[in-house]
């Protein structure tokens, strides 16, 4: 027994079902992770060239720190260099009696290591 179609109301305003492909909208979240990408990027982009651009600040204070540092120890040299000149020690010198020694005398030290004492011992036993 074959079935045979339903018949239909015609006062429907005349609309009846076609078969075949479904027609789909076209996606959006492709798109959407597509721009969200690149908003991630250029953020990404702009934080990288700050965070550059705020260590290159810091290099040029640090050249400028380097550079007044290197200006003051060259002028402790100057002044190490004038302090320790023989020209303006030697009449300090002589003004607090201080003269060159005319003789020098040596002077002998025994390094000979001396004899351990033993516990409960005192020294004049040691000696004998």
């Amino acid at each position: 027994m074959t079935a045979r179609p339903l018949a239909r109301n015609t006062t429907e305003g005349g609309l009846r079902v076609l078969s075949g492909r479904r027609v789909r909208r076209p996606s959006i979240a492709p798109w959407m992770m597509m721009a969200l990408i690149g908003v991630v990027a250029f953020l990404g982009l702009g934080f990288a060239r700050t965070s550059l651009d705020r260590s290159a600040f810091e290099l040029a204070e640090l050249e400028k720190a380097i550079a007044e540092q290197s200006a003051l120890r060259q002028q402790l040299e100057l002044e190490i260099a004038r302090l320790e000149n023989p020209a303006r020690i030697a009449p300090l010198a002589e003004e607090m009696g201080l003269v060159i020694p005319e003789t020098t005398r040596q002077l002998l030290v025994d390094i000979a290591p001396a004899q351990p004492l033993m516990a409960g011992q005192e020294e004049e036993e040691t000696n004998q």
